[in-house]
């Protein structure tokens, strides 16, 4: 099964994909990481944004996507997609969060598989706290318009406690899964 997440910045899109990943087996991509050199925050050209995508899909059979890129994952091909959109307050509280947890994070050993970009939390100020969040607001327009002719089945998920009716929704579909 390929399975596609898209929400806002704070939806919970990697820590659900991480969740995927781990108890189904699934290869997991993260299109920040398609998108952004991990270590300089940079943008790769779009060329290779898409060379990226197509090498980690024609490789992997079934996967587990997430992201907020629509550029990009408009141009994948799910079985599903799940659709993460979540409250405006939730997640302006969940990526000012996320400034402290990388000020703890940066320069210590932590596991590269867990779904922590830290160069985007670097200087936490009031001023990017606002740009994400007029960014989040571009962000749901292009969910919605993309969901609005969305070709594969779109199922809601608005966090953890939605995470076993979604396993079950997802994998009683393709037992052949695991």
């Amino acid at each position: 099964m390929k399975i596609l997440i898209i929400g806002p910045l704070g939806a919970g899109k990697s820590t659900l994909a991480y969740q995927i990943n781990q108890q189904f087996n699934l290869p997991r991509l993260n299109l920040d990481e398609v998108s952004r050199n991990p270590e300089t925050g940079q943008y790769y050209t779009p060329a290779k944004q898409l060379e990226k995508i197509s090498l980690f899909t024609a490789s992997n059979p079934a996967w587990v996507a997430e992201g907020c890129q629509r550029f990009l994952y408009e141009k994948m091909t799910p079985d599903v997609v799940i659709d993460m959109r979540i409250n405006r307050f939730i997640a302006v509280c969940r990526f000012t969060y996320r400034f402290f947890k990388a000020k703890k994070l940066i320069g210590k050993n932590t596991n590269a598989a867990l779904p922590v970009q830290a160069y985007h939390y670097r200087k936490p100020t009031l001023k990017k706290i606002l740009e994400w969040d007029t960014c989040n607001k571009n962000i749901l327009t292009d969910i919605t318009a993309f969901l609005n002719t969305c070709p594969v089945p779109v199922l809601k998920c608005r966090g953890r406690k939605d995470y076993p009716r979604l396993f079950h929704t997802l994998f009683k579909r393709n037992d052949s899964i695991y």
